[in-house]
């Protein structure tokens, strides 16, 4: 097949809009969802369906099952099949456990983990009977070096790891593959504050002396996009601080 189409969650802002500009111009089609409808997302969405109209962004809560199901049936719809579903979606809301309401736990993991678990399960249901398909997981450094206050996002970034692994065993039969990337700190909106208070002590603990930027992560999108002899596996992203 010469076209191919993929799904992109969180995908207005970024290191999501940056994987969505990357398959756009591998020609791509690609339906991204998106939360909030800022402006900022609002003149990305402009901009993106001006250049490629065959982009198809939705705003959808990926934290409800319901949603999900629309979202996913909408995209397969549009496109008739689904070849790579790229789980990108984050927030954060640090806190230590002891003090930390329901609330934010439940919302951390709703979006960080859950998500993940229901979109794949719904694109699932179009690679099975297609035999052919790629889910890449977003995690995180995270999942293998939390800092303090960081136990339920870190909780949910081992959590896609892990579900990366058994879910490659449960569909490699059916010709799919599944793998995630564990990007380190990388120049982002969602990096910009801790950046800009933190930003030498940060260089000072990689290896590399300097923050990633979003092109380093996409990079490894495509490799794993081209290597069709790698599944179950989690590309570590990060300069070497799990190093120092």
């Amino acid at each position: 097949m010469s076209e191919k189409y993929a799904v992109v969650t969180g995908g207005s802002k970024g290191i999501g809009r940056a994987i969505v500009l990357s398959l756009l111009d591998r020609g791509y089609r690609v339906a991204f969802c998106y939360r909030n409808n800022t402006p900022q997302t609002a003149d990305f969405i402009t901009q993106v369906t001006h250049d490629f109209h065959d982009t198809l962004p939705v705003r959808v809560d990926l934290a409800k099952a319901g949603d999900v199901s629309t979202f996913i049936n909408t995209v397969s719809e549009a496109f008739g099949r689904i070849d790579l579903l790229v789980n990108n979606v984050g927030i954060t809301r640090d806190g230590l456990l002891a003090t930390m309401e329901t609330k934010d736990i439940e919302l951390l993991i709703n979006n960080n983990l859950l998500s993940y678990i229901l979109c794949s399960r719904e694109v699932l249901k179009m690679m099975i009977p297609q035999r052919s398909g790629h889910i890449i997981n977003i995690s995180s450094i995270s999942a293998q070096r939390p800092n303090k206050g960081q136990s339920i996002y870190a909780a949910t970034k081992g959590g896609i790891e892990s579900l990366t692994r058994a879910l490659a065993v449960e569909v490699a039969p059916k010709n799919i593959r599944v793998n995630a990337i564990a990007p380190g700190i990388i120049q982002t909106e969602m990096s910009a504050n801790l950046l800009k208070t933190h930003q030498e002590l940060i260089n000072s603990k990689v290896l590399l002396k300097r923050v990633g930027v979003v092109s380093e992560i996409t990079s490894a999108v495509h490799f794993l996009m081209e290597n069709h002899y790698m599944t179950g596996e989690v590309i570590n992203v990060n300069g070497g601080i799990t190093l120092s």
